[in-house]
């Protein structure tokens, strides 16, 4: 069986490193397009962004002004006289990097990627990817503010330890639910959309799992759950209907009952885990992009979630500041 010589080889080994260096970027341009349907920003920002807002008012009043001289959209506000680009008020306005970059760093995020790892896969440094990392968390704050958990509903809690209370050498954590805890109300409808929030430290009062869950759920909605104190108010201030099971791994009906929330809280501290050195301060930034990321697979059939993710993050009006001026150590 004879192999095809490569036409290609020889005029790309003796192109220069300039040369080479732009055959790479529209190599990995049209690598992108097909991945995701846009090879660039400014593809990108025409396909999702074709009138975009006045970042400074809001106002959609605004007007074409043509196009920069490195080809990006100029527009003005009439109402504020603002002038900006196309990318403005997005995560994407000050970035150096190719679109490309962001795509791979996005399809590492899906898959939960260790920060090092991702950092060395896109070629940038460890800071610049916590950045990235926390720059696309960013413009999914409030995501779970809009979920409406309902029908069939179930709820329970999880603990994670917070490694900002440690004391000196020889610390160990506190067995049981100590206030080195920190709680994380999670809940689960029949329809698979997921709610996970930060509720404090050590096991919660009612008032904490209702202020964590009562405006996720639906009225009238079922609600089952393992029969602590702390969920008959919620049931109540829901106008649910309760369907307790007492928590016991050996009884049958309680397993059945309670596997769908016991597998999220699996899933979440699996997902949790992958993260290590996560600053306990940004785990709701984690929880939300769990949650989101939730979603997104569930309808990879229908929308492949790179190209999904991508066209959220076009989409969506977000500020990340940076704590690399503030002097602030990249972890989590």
């Amino acid at each position: 069986m004879s192999t095809r010589t490569n036409p290609f080889a020889k005029r790309v080994n003796a192109l220069d490193e300039g040369d080479f260096a732009l055959l790479q970027e529209a190599v990995e341009t049209r690598r992108c397009r097909e991945s995701v349907g846009v090879g660039d920003y400014d593809e990108a920002a025409d396909e999702w962004r074709p009138r975009p807002p006045c970042p400074r008012c809001g106002s959609g009043e605004t007007v074409g002004r043509g196009r920069t001289g490195a080809g990006r959209r100029f527009w003005e506000c009439r109402d504020c006289g603002r002038k900006y680009t196309s990318l403005a008020g997005t995560i994407f306005e000050s970035s150096k990097k190719p679109l490309s970059a962001w795509v791979l760093f996005i399809r590492l995020m899906c898959y939960n990627v260790q920060l090092d790892a991702a950092a060395e896969l896109c070629g940038m440094s460890h800071q610049t990817a916590w950045e990235w990392r926390h720059r696309v968390m960013s413009t999914i704050d409030g995501y779970q503010d809009r979920i409406v958990l309902r029908d069939k509903v179930w709820i329970d809690e999880m603990y994670v330890t917070d490694s900002d209370l440690k004391g000196g050498p020889g610390w160990r954590p506190k067995r049981g639910l100590s206030k080195d805890k920190v709680c994380i109300a999670v809940a689960i409808d029949v329809h698979k959309n997921v709610v996970a929030v930060r509720c404090g430290h050590g096991k919660p009062s009612a008032r904490r799992i209702k202020d964590a869950l009562q405006a996720s759920i639906a009225e009238g909605s079922e609600i089952f759950h393992d029969m602590e104190k702390s969920h008959k108010s919620l049931v109540k201030a829901v106008k649910g209907v309760d369907r307790p099971y007492k928590a016991d791994t050996k009884d049958p009906e309680y397993l059945e009952k309670m596997a769908m929330v016991n597998n999220l809280c699996s899933w979440i501290r699996r997902y949790l885990h992958g993260y290590v050195g996560m600053d306990v301060k940004n785990l709701q930034s984690y929880l939300n992009w769990y949650a989101y990321l939730f979603r997104v697979k569930r309808a990879e059939e229908k929308w492949p979630k790179v190209e999904r993710v991508l066209r959220h993050l076009f989409m969506a009006d977000a500020t990340f500041r940076s704590s690399r001026k503030r002097g602030h150590a990249y972890v989590g």
